[in-house]
């Protein structure tokens, strides 16, 4: 796990609870309208860019 991983996991997480906050806890849908759902979501979204940008990084290199 590197810092990119943790960074974009972080940054996504705060997003993923924000929109849940903004629009998702008044949801009828049963993913938006649970916040623990949406912070797994986040996390699983992070964890994704992260390991884009680690890849980016290292073909850079």
């Amino acid at each position: 796990m590197t810092w990119f991983h943790i960074a974009s996991i972080l940054i996504c997480v705060l997003f993923a609870v924000f929109y849940w906050w903004k629009a998702g806890q008044f949801s009828e849908y049963f993913f938006k309208n649970r916040w623990y759902l949406m912070v797994l979501w986040g996390i699983l979204v992070g964890w994704i860019t992260g390991d884009f940008l680690n890849g980016a990084k290292n073909r850079k290199e």
